[in-house]
């Protein structure tokens, strides 16, 4: 009998399993099982439709985990070439954009998508969609795989690339996680990545699709957890925008102690002596005009409102000679440090990809299983969750090419 080889999710991960898989062994019968009426679907999303699919920069600070030393490690054989090669190898060309993003130079998703289905056609590799599995057991050295609807598959070695919780109308709705704990893993908590966060503040409505380049900074009590420089999104539940989205990824679940903080720093560019030397030069060359005037060409108008506000300054009617020293003050703090209290993030919906997952330490250099032989998990279902940028792509085509080689082995 020929080898015979499973994959549980059709996605990123799943078909650079399979293709991988297919070169390493060309004998091997390489099944692909999908939930969805189609193969590839998350892959389309991605980049806006234009596929950021890897990175020059893979740097483990780039990625969030339990097991930052594993992840290190398992990064170390994941570079940009090999990605590159891999994309070359199916008649894909790339280019890199800024900040290292790699994309196809087509700048389309579905071309992406579109050569990977022609290599799966050409090295005969069987695609099962609307496929939902809902069962696994290991029998004999062999698996057995059954669908909702009950169907029955076998295969020597099993691949789980079925994605986390995030963007759940993707596909990719955690069903995974019953089946690899079936298979005797566990899962650290998940939560949802690179989502807009949720904060509580009555001057977000009138802030509502206002953009402006931010240094924004997350913390926990007295606790820095992270800053991030870049353009910014207001909303009316709170911020959006990529820094405010890989924010979330150092969010996790938020606990019941220390309360969760964003300070927004709305001009980046400045020191506090160099903003306060420019407000006092303003204040004693045009001391006869209006708080709105005396400050126009500094920031939005709506933010300034609201900064105003926030901080109890007099109105913006009133005259910039008005301003005591300690409103000086407080205005300079919120310019630099407007705070914001954080209460969640938007729900699985709206979140690109899953933090927590099964534990990097529970799989070995080849990303099989170590607690199920056989078995090899790849992608999102892992306890890894990249930054915008191509990272999480990236992540899923090096593990999968490396579990679809090394399950290939017979």
């Amino acid at each position: 009998m020929k080898h015979s080889i499973l994959i549980i999710g059709g996605g990123a991960a799943g078909l650079a399993a399979a293709l991988s898989a297919a070169r390493s062994n060309p004998d091997a019968q390489i099944t692909v099982l999908e939930g969805l009426d189609r193969i590839g679907k998350k892959i389309l999303a991605t980049g806006n439709g234009r596929c950021n699919l890897s990175n020059e920069s893979i740097l483990p600070m780039h990625y969030h985990s339990q097991s930052p030393a594993r992840l290190e490690q398992l990064l170390s054989d994941m570079s940009t070439g090999r990605v590159l090669d891999f994309f070359e190898s199916v008649g894909l060309y790339c280019t890199a954009e800024d900040m290292g993003r790699i994309y196809p130079y087509s700048k389309q998703a579905v071309m992406v998508l579109d050569v990977l289905r022609l290599a799966l056609e050409r090295s005969g590799i069987r695609l099962v969609c609307s496929c939902k599995i809902t069962g696994i057991s290991r029998r004999k050295n062999r698996f057995a795989v059954t669908s909702a609807d009950g169907q029955q598959f076998y295969g020597d070695r099993v691949i789980l690339t079925t994605g986390g919780r995030a963007a759940p109308k993707q596909g990719t709705d955690g069903s995974g996680y019953p089946l690899v704990r079936a298979l005797g893993h566990r899962c650290t908590p998940l939560y949802p990545c690179l989502v807009p966060l949720q904060c509580s503040s009555p001057v977000l409505k009138g802030l509502k699709g206002i953009r402006a380049v931010c240094r924004i900074t997350l913390s926990c009590g007295r606790t820095k957890l992270a800053e991030e420089l870049g353009e910014l999104q207001f909303t009316d539940y709170g911020l959006s925008g990529i820094p405010a989205l890989q924010l979330s990824c150092c969010l996790g679940r938020l606990s019941d102690g220390e309360p969760h903080t964003v300070g927004i720093d709305l001009l980046p560019d400045w020191s506090y002596d160099t903003l306060r030397t420019v407000i006092s030069q303003r204040m004693h060359r045009c001391p006869g005009e209006t708080l709105e005037t005396f400050l126009l060409g500094l920031i939005n108008k709506r933010i300034l409102y609201a900064v105003f506000k926030t901080c109890s300054l007099p109105p913006l009617s009133h005259p910039a000679a008005s301003l005591s020293r300690k409103d000086v003050d407080r205005l300079i703090s919120a310019l630099k440090n407007w705070k914001f209290p954080v209460t969640g993030t938007l729900s699985w919906d709206h979140a690109q990809v899953t933090g927590g997952g099964v534990p990097l330490t529970e799989i070995d250099n080849s990303f099989a299983s170590v607690k199920c032989p056989g078995l090899y998990l790849a992608g999102e279902i892992l306890d890894t969750a990249g930054d915008c940028g191509g990272y999480n792509l990236h992540w899923a085509w090096c593990s999968g090419m490396t579990a679809g080689a090394a399950a290939a082995q017979y």
